[in-house]
């Protein structure tokens, strides 16, 4: 009796048939490939979005560099007059270097040292030798330069392996009142993924150039303009910032 049990516990315990094992496999690549999917759909959805998120940041420190530089522009420590470079007519000129190419150009002195700086949209290369649009920045302390030798030689300020300019444009308007003239810059870039063209962004920033000097005269006394301005930003984020002005007119004390 006892035989007859083993027996007939061992037939019935005979484990799985092929079929079973070739439905479980199924099920099994199915999941898998399912789970891969959706891991290779979340990487490109979230490197989408880092390179998106690449660009808008790329911008908006390059708008924000242009114009905390270009604040600079006519300073000149010690003196009593607005630094203006040789062979310039005003503290900032703009300039055309070809179709929908422009330049911005400026300097300042410290007091031992001019600084030429330039701003400007050419054709370059990128690490492959691939030619793309670019937004560059020229700068030099070297003795004996003048306008002639702006807007050229200058570094990418954008990734160009990743990013590339669509346009980079620059008007100015004419600010006057009855004891000081300056300009209000509007300066506009946009910019795209190269791996993405259809993805695009567009920043503008205005810029009030600034009066370092402005005499102040009448018929009995002489005095002084002064304009001051402060620009911060935030040390965690560049992009935001903030800036204000101020005049004050110095007093004659006799």
């Amino acid at each position: 009796m006892g035989q007859f049990m083993a027996i007939k516990n061992a037939t019935k315990n005979k484990g799985f048939s092929l079929i079973e094992l070739l439905i479980a496999s199924s099920v099994g690549l199915i999941a898998i490939g399912v789970v891969g999917s959706v891991f290779l759909s979340g990487y490109k959805s979230a490197n989408q979005r880092s390179l998106e998120l690449l660009l808008q940041q790329d911008v908006n420190d390059a708008l924000s560099l242009l114009k905390q530089d270009i604040l600079r522009a006519g300073y000149q420590s010690g003196a009593s007059s607005s630094y203006i470079v040789s062979g310039a007519t005003d503290i900032v000129t703009l300039s055309g270097l070809g179709s929908d190419e422009q330049c911005i150009s400026y300097a300042y002195h410290d007091g031992t040292v001019q600084h030429l700086r330039s701003f400007y949209s050419k054709d370059g290369t990128d690490s492959s030798s691939v030619t793309v649009k670019n937004l560059k920045f020229y700068s030099t302390t070297v003795a004996g330069k003048n306008m002639s030798d702006v807007c050229k030689n200058g570094q990418s300020v954008l990734d160009q392996n990743q990013l590339a300019v669509n346009e980079f444009s620059i008007t100015e308007q004419s600010l006057s009142s009855a004891s000081a003239t300056s300009k209000l810059l509007t300066i506009k870039l946009v910019a795209h993924l190269r791996a993405n063209p259809s993805i695009s962004t567009a920043k503008s920033i205005q810029i009030k150039t600034r009066n370092w000097y402005t005499p102040i005269s009448s018929a009995s006394t002489t005095s002084q303009l002064i304009n001051i301005t402060l620009a911060a930003h935030l040390k965690n984020d560049d992009s935001v910032s903030t800036s204000k002005s101020i005049q004050i007119k110095t007093r004659n004390w006799q």
